[in-house]
C-alpha cells in the first residue's frame, strides 16, 4: 500500500506540462477556453473545486461546460479568485496585441481577469467583465498586451469570480491590413478591413463568413460574383462596424461610392465615422437590386483631413452587401442621394427616387464608380463615327488623344462646379474627341421612371449626334439589337434624314426585328423653346410591356409604346434589367459631315434620375 502510494506521489510531481493536443496554439489566432494546457492539477491549472459538466471533451474537463455561444463547443465556468489556467501559445512575431475575451456575467465584474507571462508579470492589466444578463449571454471585451516572438506560456488568472469564458483572440493591435494604409483617392476593398480583431478591427455581433481562405479572421466575408471577383462583406446588422486605416493625400471633400447589393431597399443602410465617433457622410440607403449578388452603386459625400487616419464603416441597418469603396477627390461625380428630390406621381401612381446623379460639388473628373466610359473609335462604332472617345484623365487604356491630366479647358467630360456635366466635343490635332458613358455592371435599373434634365447642343448644321439612352443588360450575351435599345434623347441636323434639330427631339426603340430602323416619334417643342437654348427634362416612364417616352412633362407622353406595336414574330426585350448611356458622337450616320463644324456647344447635363415604380 505504501508503494502504491509512492507511486502516485512520484507520477505527480513529474506530470509534465505542455500544449492540449500537442501542438503550441499559433497568435495570432484564437485560443478556446477548454484548449489549456495538460499536467493537471497545480501543474497546467489551479482549482478550488472540480464543478465541469463536460468531461467527455477531456478526461480533466474540471469547469467546463458546453455552450450556446456562436460557434458551439465548450466554455470555463465556475470561475473562482485564485485559480489559473496555462496556455502553450507560439507567436510568429514580436509586437503589441489586441486580445478580445469572450465573456458572460449575470452581474459586472469588477477586475474579473488578468493574463501573465511565465514570470507572473501582468500583461494585460485588470480586466473587468460587464453585466451580460445570463451565464450563457456573451459579449466581447479587449485589451493590449505585449509579446515576445516564439513558444511562450499564457497564464489565464481569475482573480474575482461571478463569470464565463469561451475564449480569447489574439491579433495584432489595430493598424492597416497587409501593413500599408489604403490610399485616398482610391479604392478600398471591403474585405481589407483592419487587423486587430473583435471589438478592435470590427465589431460583429455573430461570425458567418464562408470565405476565410483570405485572412483568418474571415468573419463576415463571402465569394463575390461581382465585376473583379474577390470577396465581399456581408452578414450585415445594426451596430456592427469595420475600420480601415487609410492615408489622405490632401484635405478636402471626396465622394465615396458604394458598391451594394440588396433584395430589397434598405433606408439608412450605413455611415461613414472618424475616429472621435462623428458621423461624416450621413444617413447611406441602398436601393433595391433583386438579389444578394445584384451590385449597383450609391454614392456620398466626406471631409477628410489630410494623412493616416481610421474611418468606421458603421452598419445602421441590415440587409446588404459591400464589395467596396471608391474615394474620389470632389463632390462632382454625382452623389448617388436623393435627398430634397419629390416622388413623381403619373396617372395616380407615385414613383419614388432612388438613384439621383446631381453632378453637384467642385469641377473635377466625373464619378468612375459611378460611370465606365467607352473609349476610342472602334470602328466608328457601327455609325461611321469620327470621334475617339475619351474617360477622365488616368482612366484605364484611356487612348493617346486624350488629356493625362485634368482641366475644363481641355477636358471632353467634365463636372464644371456648377451643378452640371459637360460632354465638351474638341478637335485635337484634327482628331474629334468627346465622351460617352454608362453605368453597365454598376446601376441597372427595370420599371419605373428614367429621366435627365439637359441642355443640348446646337443642331441646326449637321456634325453633332448627342443622346440618352439605354441598352439592355444583356447585351454580351444576347448582342444587339435582340438586347434591346431604348433612346429616350436623340438629336441631330435637318440636314441629315429630316432630323429635328434644336425645335424637337426622337425617342425611338430598337428590337431583334426592328433593327436600325426602329420604331419612334419625334417631339416639337412649342413655339419660342429650343433644345439648345434652355434645360429641357427628357424621360421615360416604364411599366411592364409599356414604354411612355416624354419631354418636361412625365404625365404627358408623346410617344408609347407596347408588344402590339412590334412586327410580327419580334420580341418585346424591354421587361429586363437596363443600363443608361450619355453620349455626343461626332458625325456618323446620323452626325453627318463634320467639314463645318467648329467650336461646337456642348451637352450639359443638370441631373440623371431613377424613380422606382412601386
Amino acid at each position: 500500500m505504501c508503494a502504491g502510494l509512492m507511486l502516485c506521489v512520484t507520477n505527480f510531481a513529474f506530470a509534465v506540462e505542455g500544449p492540449y493536443g500537442g501542438t503550441p496554439a499559433p497568435i495570432p489566432g484564437t485560443v478556446q477556453a477548454e484548449n489549456y494546457d495538460t499536467g493537471g492539477q497545480g501543474v497546467a491549472y489551479n482549482v478550488t473545486s472540480v464543478n465541469g459538466t463536460a468531461n467527455n471533451y477531456r478526461p480533466d474537463g474540471v469547469d467546463l461546460e458546453v455552450t450556446t455561444d456562436t460557434g458551439g463547443g465548450h466554455n470555463l465556468g465556475w470561475t473562482a479568485a485564485g485559480q489559473w489556467f496555462k496556455y502553450t501559445v507560439n507567436v510568429t512575431s514580436a509586437g503589441t496585441y489586441a486580445v478580445t475575451f469572450r465573456v458572460a456575467a449575470i452581474n459586472a465584474v469588477t477586475d474579473a481577469l488578468h493574463i501573465s507571462n511565465s514570470s507572473g508579470s501582468n500583461l494585460t492589466g485588470d480586466i473587468s467583465v460587464p453585466a451580460t444578463g445570463a451565464w450563457q449571454s456573451w459579449t466581447n471585451v479587449t485589451a493590449t498586451f505585449t509579446l515576445p516572438a516564439g513558444q511562450q506560456i499564457l497564464t489565464f488568472n481569475q482573480d474575482h469570480p461571478g463569470w464565463n469564458i469561451n475564449y480569447f483572440s489574439v491579433f495584432p493591435n489595430q493598424g492597416p491590413f497587409g501593413g500599408t494604409p489604403w490610399p485616398v483617392p482610391g479604392t478600398v476593398q471591403a474585405e481589407n478591413y483592419d487587423l486587430g480583431g473583435q471589438g478592435v478591427g470590427y465589431n460583429v455581433s455573430s461570425v458567418n463568413g464562408s470565405a476565410n481562405g483570405y485572412r483568418s479572421d474571415g468573419v463576415d466575408l463571402e465569394v463575390t460574383t461581382d465585376t473583379g471577383g474577390g470577396d465581399d462583406l456581408g452578414w450585415t446588422a445594426n451596430g456592427q462596424w469595420f475600420k480601415y486605416t487609410v492615408n489622405v493625400a490632401s484635405a478636402g471633400t471626396y465622394t465615396v461610392g458604394f458598391r451594394v447589393a440588396a433584395p430589397s431597399a434598405v433606408s439608412d443602410a450605413l455611415h461613414i465615422s472618424n475616429s472621435s465617433g462623428t458621423n461624416l457622410s450621413g444617413p447611406v440607403s441602398a436601393p433595391a437590386t433583386g438579389g444578394w449578388q445584384n451590385w449597383t452603386n450609391v454614392s456620398a459625400t466626406v471631409t477628410l483631413p489630410a494623412g493616416q487616419q481610421v474611418l468606421t464603416l458603421d452598419q445602421d441597418s441590415g440587409g446588404w452587401n459591400l464589395n467596396y469603396m471608391t474615394f474620389t477627390a470632389g463632390s462632382g461625380g454625382g452623389t448617388g442621394s436623393c435627398v430634397g428630390v419629390s416622388s413623381i406621381t403619373v396617372n395616380g401612381t407615385t414613383y419614388t427616387p432612388q438613384w439621383c446623379q446631381e453632378f453637384n460639388g467642385s469641377a473635377g473628373s466625373p464619378d468612375t464608380s459611378v460611370w465606365n466610359f467607352d473609349l476610342g473609335n472602334n470602328n466608328g462604332w457601327g455609325n461611321g463615327e469620327a470621334e475617339v472617345y475619351c474617360g477622365p484623365p488616368g482612366y484605364p487604356n484611356n487612348p493617346s488623344q486624350c488629356p493625362t491630366t485634368f482641366s475644363a479647358s481641355t477636358a471632353p467630360v467634365y463636372i464644371d462646379g456648377n451643378g452640371h456635366l459637360v460632354i465638351q466635343p474638341r478637335n485635337v490635332n484634327g482628331t474629334w474627341i468627346s465622351g460617352r458613358m454608362n453605368t453597365e455592371g454598376k446601376q441597372n435599373f427595370q420599371y419605373g421612371i428614367l429621366e435627365a434634365r439637359i441642355q443640348l447642343p446646337d443642331t441646326t448644321n449637321q456634325g453633332l449626334w448627342p443622346a440618352f439612352w439605354s441598352l439592355g443588360s444583356n447585351i454580351s450575351t444576347a448582342g444587339w439589337p435582340t438586347c434591346g435599345e431604348a433612346d429616350i434623347m436623340e438629336n441631330w441636323s435637318p440636314q441629315v434624314h429630316n432630323g429635328a434639330g434644336p425645335s424637337g427631339n426622337n425617342s425611338t426603340i430598337h428590337t431583334a426585328k426592328t433593327g436600325g430602323s426602329g420604331i419612334g416619334a419625334r417631339y416639337t417643342f412649342p413655339s419660342g423653346q429650343a433644345a439648345n437654348t434652355a434645360f429641357h427634362t427628357y424621360g421615360v416612364v416604364w411599366t411592364q410591356n409599356e414604354m411612355q417616352f416624354f419631354v418636361d412633362n412625365a404625365s404627358s407622353p408623346f410617344f408609347t409604346v407596347t408588344p402590339s406595336n412590334l412586327p410580327s414574330g419580334d420580341t418585346w426585350p424591354f421587361n429586363q434589367n437596363i443600363f443608361t448611356l450619355l453620349n455626343v458622337a461626332v458625325g456618323g450616320t446620323l452626325g453627318g459631315s463634320t467639314s463645318g463644324l467648329t467650336n461646337p456647344q456642348p451637352m450639359i447635363v443638370d441631373y440623371v434620375r431613377y424613380y422606382t415604380h412601386p
